[in-house]
């Protein structure tokens, strides 16, 4: 009777062991599940709120830099058949509408912001060889950049988006 008794309580522990890992399986799935589905309604939300803006030539550039140890470098991020848009030296710029954001390339790619639009608050400085569009209006060094515009023969206009 007592080795059926200890057999019956070793049973149940193990059950209750099973189920507590069983219970620790489910939350982890639910976890998992519950961030995916957030993330893709944020992505949702963020391209709605994009398409729901009445004024396109009210926003703010923030850029993000490379780190000191990465060697800079030019990207490639915009093309169509009159102009190129390089990023120089930086890693990423951000267009900000009010709290919606999204990507230079982005922002170019859906014509949110375009050439026009962009270099309308900038001022420009005419150089030998090139144009110089630059954005002061502020004391950070993330909202202060530069429009290099070089006009090749025969070819497309490039744009090179950089630091000051």
């Amino acid at each position: 009777m007592k080795r059926e008794k200890k057999y019956n309580k070793k049973k149940f522990q193990q059950l209750k062991f099973r189920l507590v890992i069983r219970m620790f399986e489910l939350l982890l799935v639910i976890i998992t599940v519950g961030t995916f589905l957030n993330y893709h309604l944020f992505n949702i939300q963020k391209i709605e709120r994009l398409n729901k803006i009445r004024d396109y030539t009210e926003y703010k550039i923030k850029l993000d830099f490379l780190d000191a140890n990465t060697k800079p470098q030019e990207k490639l991020i915009y093309e169509d058949s009159d102009i190129r848009f390089y990023l120089s030296g930086v890693k990423e710029a951000n267009i900000y509408y009010g709290s919606t954001s999204t990507t230079l390339e982005n922002a170019l790619k859906k014509e949110y912001l375009t050439l026009e639009i962009l270099q309308e608050s900038l001022f420009k400085e005419t150089n030998n060889g090139f144009v110089k569009y630059t954005f002061k209006g502020s004391n950070d060094p993330h909202e202060q950049y530069a429009i290099y515009e070089f006009t090749r023969l025969n070819d497309k206009t490039d744009y090179y988006f950089t630091t000051l």
